[in-house]
């Protein structure tokens, strides 16, 4: 698929499901804002539950309905309602705690991931991209997948391996976006949120549970 006709796939998308960026985007910011200001049992539960409603949009509403024709589609339907499954088992199993690193250091880089996640439109504005030919949170697999690593890395020890890896495999080959495929330069965030998350999962396996 040519750049061109992905990204007016995108505003064909965009424009159909108006006004879920919205909605998806002013939850997070407030679940955000709570589970960094009050890490608390409930709210770490609620966390999980909109992650795996996000995930489970991308995976049958953008992939499998608005998708089916754009690169990726094969692996990232399976992948992303998987994840949501996760997720959503994980409310009970409570393998993931979310909340702030104590480490200063890593503490504000995973405030800048969560941010950049959020930012994703404006950061293609600045590229180029203009809404509705944009990658929003929420709605779409890439900046999702930013937020989510960014809460996962920033939980370890405290963390779901199964969740953690699923979501490096889709970060990990965005490498390619880094080098203009799709016109999606974007997603350089997506590949360096990976390889930090990979880093820090290697870094930490021995002490991360089953």
């Amino acid at each position: 698929m040519s750049a061109e006709s992905w990204w007016s796939q995108i505003g064909v998308y965009n424009n159909a499901i108006f006004p879920m960026q919205i909605i998806t985007i002013a939850v997070a910011v407030v679940l955000t804002y709570l589970l960094f200001a009050r890490p608390y049992a409930r709210i770490n539960k609620i966390m999980k539950a909109y992650l795996s409603f996000t995930f489970a949009w991308n995976g049958v509403i953008f992939f499998l309905i608005f998708g089916r024709k754009l690169p990726g589609v094969f692996l990232g339907a399976p992948l992303f309602i998987l994840a949501a499954i996760f997720f959503a088992w994980d409310i009970l199993a409570n393998k993931s705690q979310f909340s702030l690193p104590e480490t200063r250091w890593q503490k504000y880089l995973t405030i800048f991931l969560v941010l950049c996640a959020f930012l994703y439109p404006l950061i293609g504005f600045v590229i180029g991209h203009f809404y509705p030919e944009s990658c929003i949170f929420g709605v779409m697999p890439c900046p999702t997948t930013v937020f989510a690593l960014a809460l996962l890395a920033a939980a370890i020890p405290k963390v779901d391996r199964k969740i953690y890896i699923l979501l490096l495999i889709w970060a990990l080959p965005a490498f390619g976006k880094c080098v203009g495929a799709l016109n999606l330069y974007e997603d350089c965030v997506l590949f360096w949120t990976g390889i930090y998350a990979l880093v820090m999962l290697v870094k930490n396996w021995k002490f991360i549970g089953e």
